[in-house]
C-alpha cells in the first residue's frame, strides 16, 4: 500500500488560501462565486482573468479556487521584501515588460518555459492578460501573452492547458465593506489551434480569450453610464412598490441585459432615452436632498414591520455595541491609519483596495500585538490569551454596529420625515411610478428590436 506523502509546501499553500478567505469576508461584505464547476478539478489550466483591482485580484481569486493558484506577476514585484516570500510561496512566475525598469523581455523565454515545466505537473496558473491594472469599466484589450503561452504549452506536451475565463465585478471599489462577484466562464476552445507561435493562431486565440473575458464581464463604457444602468436596475427590483431581494449574480445578469438594451435603445430611440436619463437625475436629486432611498418608498409601516424593527434595533443596541465599543478601542487608531495612508499611496480607486489589505494587516497585526505584549507584561499570560481572543470578536462586532447603526438613524429619520410630510411620501411614489411606466415602455420597445434583429 502506497501512502501518499504531502509536502510542506501545499500545506503552507492551503493554509495561505484560508487566510485569503478571511481577508475576503474582512473587506467584502459579499463574496459570491459562480460556474466554479467549470474549473477542472485536476490538470493543467490557465486561468485568464480581468485586472481591475490590483493586487487584491490576485488575493480574490486564490480565495474562490479551490485548487492552488500560481499567479504571473510582473517582474518588479518580486524586488518587494514585503511580497517577495508570499510570491515564492505562491510559485509565482515573473513576467518581464519592456515599460518596468528591468524588461528585458528576451527573459520570458525562461518564465515561459517554466510555466510549461508547471502545466506538465499539472498546475493552475493565473494570468491578466490586459498587462495592466486599470479603474475603467471596460475591459481593455488584451496582450497576446495568454495565447502564446496557451499555444506554446500545446506544443511543449502535446496537449494544451484547460483555458478558462475569470470575470471580477467589484460593486464599488476603494469602499470598504462593497461586494465582488466572481464568475468562472465557459473553458476557451482549443482543439482548432495546432499549437506552436503562428501569428495568426496567436491572433485568433487571443480574440477567442476576449470575447471569452467581456462574457464574464459588465462592460460598460463610462462609470456614468454604470451608475445609470445601476440606477435602472434598482427600479426593476422595486416595481410596484415591492422589494425584491437578489444575489449578485442576479444583479450582474440584469445589468449586462440592461446595459444591451440601453445601446440598442440609443441608437434607435435617443430621444426616449435622454428623456428617461433627466427624469431619473432629477428623481435622484430630489431623493438625495430629503436623504430618502428607493426602498423607502416600499416599506410599509404595519405593526409586524415596526416591532421587528424595534427589537432589531434593541439587539444592536444592548448585545452588539458593548462589544463593538470594546472593540473600538482597541482598533481605532490603526482603522484610521489604515484609512488615511491607504488613501494617501493609492494612485486611483483600482489601488485603494490593495494598499488598506496591506498596511491593514501589517497596522493590525503590529498594534494588536503590542497591545496583547502590554497586558502580558502587567496582567499575566491569561489575561493576555483572553484579551487577544476579544480583538478580532470585538472588531467585527464594531464593523457591524458602524454599518447598522447608519441603517437605524437613517430609517428612523425617514420614518419621521413621512410622518411629517405625508404629501412628500405620494409625491415620490408618482414621481417613481412615472419613470416605472416610461421604463417598462422603453423595455417593451428593446424586446422588439430584439425580435426583429432574430428575425433579420
Amino acid at each position: 500500500m502506497t501512502v501518499k506523502t504531502v509536502q510542506p509546501r501545499m500545506v503552507l499553500q492551503k493554509l495561505w488560501r484560508y487566510f485569503c478567505c478571511g481577508v475576503v469576508r474582512v473587506f467584502y461584505r459579499k463574496c459570491e462565486v459562480e460556474g466554479l464547476e467549470l474549473l477542472p478539478s485536476e490538470g493543467p489550466v490557465l486561468l485568464c482573468a480581468n485586472h481591475t483591482n490590483s493586487l487584491a485580484d490576485v488575493v480574490v481569486i486564490l480565495a474562490a479556487s479551490p485548487r492552488p493558484v500560481h499567479p504571473l506577476a510582473r517582474s518588479g514585484l518580486f524586488n518587494m521584501l514585503m511580497l517577495r516570500p508570499v510570491l515564492a510561496l505562491l510559485q509565482a512566475v515573473p513576467v518581464y515588460r519592456r515599460q518596468d525598469s528591468d524588461g528585458d523581455t528576451s527573459a520570458n523565454v525562461d518564465s515561459f518555459a517554466r510555466c510549461y515545466d508547471m502545466f506538465a505537473r499539472g498546475e493552475v496558473l493565473l494570468i491578466f492578460p490586459e498587462g495592466i491594472s486599470h479603474s475603467d469599466p471596460r475591459l481593455h484589450p488584451i496582450k497576446t501573452g495568454a495565447a502564446r503561452m496557451a499555444l506554446g504549452a500545446k506544443q511543449a506536451m502535446g496537449h494544451a492547458p484547460v483555458v478558462v475565463p475569470v470575470g471580477l465585478n467589484f460593486t464599488q471599489k476603494g469602499k470598504f465593506g462593497s461586494s465582488v462577484f466572481i464568475r468562472f466562464g465557459e473553458p476557451v476552445d482549443l482543439e482548432p489551434f495546432p499549437g506552436g507561435q503562428d501569428e495568426d493562431d496567436v491572433r485568433r486565440l487571443t480574440k477567442e480569450i476576449q470575447n471569452a473575458l467581456e462574457a464574464v464581464t459588465l462592460n460598460v463604457d463610462t462609470h456614468l453610464e454604470l451608475q445609470q444602468l445601476q440606477s435602472i436596475e434598482r427600479f426593476f427590483v422595486m416595481r410596484h412598490g415591492k422589494y425584491r431581494r437578489r444575489n449578485l449574480r442576479q444583479r450582474f445578469r440584469a445589468l449586462r441585459e440592461l446595459n444591451q438594451a440601453y445601446h440598442e435603445l440609443r441608437t434607435r430611440q435617443p430621444r426616449s432615452v435622454r428623456r428617461l436619463r433627466r427624469r431619473l437625475y432629477q428623481f435622484e436629486r430630489l431623493c438625495k436632498r430629503w436623504g430618502v432611498h428607493d426602498y423607502h418608498l416600499t416599506v410599509s409601516y404595519r405593526p409586524g414591520v415596526v416591532t421587528r424593527f424595534i427589537l432589531r434595533s434593541l439587539t444592536i443596541l444592548f448585545l452588539i455595541l458593548p462589544l463593538a465599543a470594546w472593540g473600538i478601542v482597541n482598533s481605532i487608531v490603526p482603522f484610521l491609519l489604515t484609512r488615511h495612508l491607504a488613501r494617501l499611496g493609492s494612485e486611483g480607486s483600482y489601488h485603494y483596495d490593495t494598499a488598506k489589505m496591506v498596511l491593514g494587516l501589517f497596522l493590525f497585526s503590529l498594534f494588536w500585538g503590542a497591545q496583547t505584549g502590554a497586558v502580558y507584561y502587567f496582567f499575566g499570560m491569561t489575561t493576555a490569551v483572553v484579551y487577544a481572543a476579544s480583538l478580532p470578536v470585538t472588531a467585527a462586532a464594531a464593523m457591524i454596529f458602524r454599518r447598522e447603526r447608519g441603517r437605524i438613524w437613517e430609517n428612523l429619520r425617514v420614518f419621521f420625515l413621512f410622518v411629517r410630510k405625508r404629501k412628500l411620501r405620494r409625491y415620490l411614489e408618482a414621481r417613481r411610478n412615472e419613470i416605472e411606466a416610461q421604463l417598462a415602455q422603453l423595455v417593451r420597445l428593446a424586446k422588439r428590436s430584439a425580435n426583429n434583429f432574430k428575425k433579420t
